[in-house]
């Protein structure tokens, strides 16, 4: 087949004037922006896909009716192929542009294995990572911080919940910094703060384009250290 049968998210399946093979329409039909039928179905009824799940489809009544096995047809090798109503097409677009992944993921039951593996994949893309049950394990990519505060351990090593940290722009935290908050950029240093009163305080390109800006809590900070002290002292 051509890259242009399979530029599915364009809509784009060269399905003129030609039969598909079984295995071809599986493919096809599972973009859920398609429907197949045989080669001599004169009827309305025809298969389609909708979370990955196969239907019988009425093209006539735009209706999806019941799930079918398509694996029994897996020696069948002449299917036609059409295009949904773009309003199925236009769905699933939706939901791979500007959607929540998390969300989707879980309505088609999409695993996604976020291992050391995968968080590497995200600093080699220049995002900053860091582990979902302990936040203060971080990792940033390789030029913007040296990584001297985090010391992996090997359960870090074999963990499955790491996150790709979502911080903001300087411009998405200045009313809260003019509001009194203090700001800082995730890759700088915890004693780096730039609040109301900081002095002789200068920011570079980076950090004017930079999206790792976060608001803290300084009290809450400050706490959590003497926190930690007493843990090391055994006094909490």
């Amino acid at each position: 087949m051509s890259n242009k049968d399979f530029n599915y998210m364009k809509n784009e399946v060269d399905f003129t004037g030609r039969l598909f093979s079984f295995e071809e329409t599986k493919k096809i039909l599972l973009t859920g922006m398609y429907f197949a039928y045989g080669m001599n179905n004169k009827s309305s009824m025809v298969i389609a896909c909708k979370s990955n799940a196969f239907y019988l489809y009425n093209k006539d009544k735009d209706v999806f009716g019941v799930e079918v096995n398509f694996e029994a047809y897996k020696d069948f090798n002449k299917w036609y192929i059409l295009p949904l109503p773009s309003k199925y097409a236009n769905a699933l677009k939706n939901k791979f542009m500007g959607s929540k992944f998390d969300d989707f993921a879980a309505k088609n039951n999409i695993v996604l294995k976020r291992d050391m593996t995968w968080a590497i994949k995200m600093l080699q893309n220049g995002k900053i990572v860091f582990r979902e049950e302990f936040p203060e394990v971080i990792l940033f990519p390789i030029g913007v911080k040296n990584n001297p505060e985090t010391a992996l351990t090997v359960d870090d090593l074999f963990a499955e919940d790491w996150m790709v940290f979502n911080g903001k722009t300087l411009k998405e935290v200045l009313d809260d910094f003019y509001a009194g908050k203090s700001i800082r950029r995730k890759s700088w240093y915890q004693e780096y703060v730039l609040g109301l009163y900081s002095k002789n305080f200068e920011l570079n390109y980076n950090d004017l384009m930079a999206n790792d800006w976060e608001v803290i809590d300084v009290i809450e900070e400050v706490n959590q250290v003497q926190k930690n002290h007493l843990k090391d002292r055994y006094e909490y």
